[in-house]
């Protein structure tokens, strides 16, 4: 087999990023965030996109919309597009849906999608509810938000597909779950895994390797960001869920490894290219089957 040919039998992977910054990991919390600027959003931004750029890779940038109202914030996104990086919704101002009423949440869906669409002019695909927090409810709003795909949902949960698949019957969104690994669904992204050692991610991208079905790999703003200043982090917690008690170079190195290793074992696309495969094999694996 030659090596495109070889290139070609792999899955596909994708990747993803959610843009929680420090105010918004702050509040999902219920903690006070008293900076008046969010440079832990700049600097993770900014060295995520440097190493997409040495990888070659295209990513999505999940993007919380009010976050486009901040000039600096919104000045990186356009650096963001203009490197050919896609951008999908993380709603409007990342709360938890399934403690929201249908108004509320269709707001955070909704509107999300059409501040996006108009502040940055492009076509917003994707969405991502904050926390994995998703309900039925949520997925008919998004479905009838105009949005293609939805990538909410831990594959395995709730009896749900690994593989990409359409959540509502008869409803043309499709879901690109999030991988899991073992018997209790684990998430096993780099949030965790940079915690827990890069075995865990390793371990799980061998065993969804085996199962042939596309591979979403999620990172966060927190995998590349510098710490935050020890005055604005109070106790381990803060310190744990801003990952601020890793270096900022040991964190940016173990996350080009991670990519290195997803890009050995999948063909690493554009979620705009895995979309146009996965919908012609959903038509024909609605539901929650495997």
């Amino acid at each position: 087999m030659t090596t495109s040919a070889a290139a070609a039998d792999r899955p596909q992977a994708v990747v993803h990023v959610d843009l929680d910054g420090a105010r918004h990991i702050f509040q999902a919390h219920g903690w006070r965030y008293g900076a008046a600027t969010d440079p832990f959003f700049e600097s993770g931004l900014v060295a995520a996109l440097e190493c997409f750029e040495r990888a070659k890779v295209q990513a999505t940038l999940f993007v919380i919309a009010e976050d486009v109202s901040d000039p600096i914030k919104r000045r990186l996104l356009g650096d963001a597009l203009k490197a050919g990086h896609e951008v999908a919704s993380h709603t409007m101002t990342h709360p938890r849906l399934t403690r929201l009423g249908r108004a509320a949440k269709r707001r955070e869906i909704v509107e999300s999608r059409a501040v996006l669409q108009s502040a940055l002019g492009v076509d917003v695909q994707g969405f991502r509810a904050p926390g994995f927090h998703v309900d039925e409810e949520a997925l008919e709003l998004i479905n009838e938000a105009g949005y293609t795909y939805d990538s909410s949902v831990w594959a395995g949960q709730g009896g749900r597909s690994r593989s990409p698949h359409r959540p509502l019957a008869r409803q043309p969104l499709l879901e690109l779950p999030v991988p899991t690994r073992g018997p209790f669904s684990a998430p096993f992204h780099p949030s965790y895994s940079l915690v827990l050692g890069d075995w865990f991610f390793r371990g799980g991208v061998q065993s969804w390797r085996r199962r042939s079905a596309p591979f979403v790999f999620l990172l966060h703003l927190t995998d590349f960001a510098a710490p935050l200043p020890a005055r604005q982090v109070r106790g381990w917690r803060q310190r744990l869920f801003t990952l601020s008690h890793l270096p900022a170079a040991q964190k940016r190195a173990r996350c080009a490894a991670m990519l290195d290793l997803v890009s050995q074992q999948f063909r690493v696309a554009s979620t705009s290219e895995l979309l146009q495969d996965a919908a012609r094999v959903a038509v024909h694996g609605e539901g929650n089957g495997e």
